[in-house]
């Protein structure tokens, strides 16, 4: 009675977790398959580092790694589990085992990443998405990652649209550099600009006699010039 209970409960549980999946796997008969790719599109830029996925979920053991390509789309397996991308130096990847990998090697640049579209509602006319992330570069020893462009395309005869993003790098203020003062020019005046200086007349000297004449001309009111 207790194996046949035990039994009983087991079967339970495994027909409950099988029709809530097959429920979620359900395809809305009122949408449409979004085609969507995702992907790194100038790591070829960049020899020395190197991209990893890494995967979780309900579908997964534990986890599932793998190197990422240059412009390749990426991909988590089952819709409902989780990628994330995370980098290293290529000469540290060369000595990491993806299948005993260890998050402490390596660094987180971006999680929860949708790489797949799935189906969606028909009120939605987005058909294809195309998403592009590149390598900015590094900052204080950071690799900087970003979404550099996306492109979407639709039903109902709408335009292709494009959006392109500016590197975060690209509008960092450069390193400053201070200019070394230039001295200011001396500056000789020109002669309209030279002062005028009026000379003061130097006294006229006399002889004895003639100083003896101009006293007794000024007794009279004469003087002398």
């Amino acid at each position: 009675m207790k194996k046949l209970l035990t039994y009983t409960l087991f079967s339970l549980v495994f027909v409950f977790l099988f029709s809530s999946t097959a429920s979620a796997d359900l395809i809305d008969p009122n949408s449409h398959f979004l085609n969507r790719c995702v992907k790194v599109v100038n790591l070829n830029e960049f020899p020395n580092t190197v991209l990893i996925g890494y995967i979780t979920g309900p579908m997964v053991d534990k986890y599932e790694a793998y190197q990422i390509n240059n412009n390749e789309c990426l991909t988590k397996g089952y819709k409902f589990n989780s990628l994330s991308i995370y980098w290293t130096t290529k000469e540290k990847f060369n000595s990491i085992d993806l299948k005993n990998l260890k998050l402490t090697d390596i660094t987180l640049l971006l999680g929860n990443i949708e790489p797949s579209g799935g189906y969606i509602s028909d009120s939605n006319p987005l058909v294809k998405e195309d998403v592009e992330y590149s390598i900015a570069g590094f900052s204080n020893g950071k690799l900087i990652f970003y979404k550099s462009s996306q492109t979407s395309e639709y039903n109902n005869g709408s335009r292709k649209k494009v959006e392109t993003f500016s590197s975060p790098l690209k509008n960092s203020e450069p390193n400053k550099i201070t200019p070394t003062p230039t001295p200011s020019p001396k500056i000789t005046p020109t002669p309209s600009d030279q002062p005028i200086v009026i000379p003061t007349p130097e006294p006229v000297r006399r002889g004895f006699w003639q100083s003896i004449a101009c006293f007794f001309s000024g007794l009279f009111g004469r003087g002398c010039q």
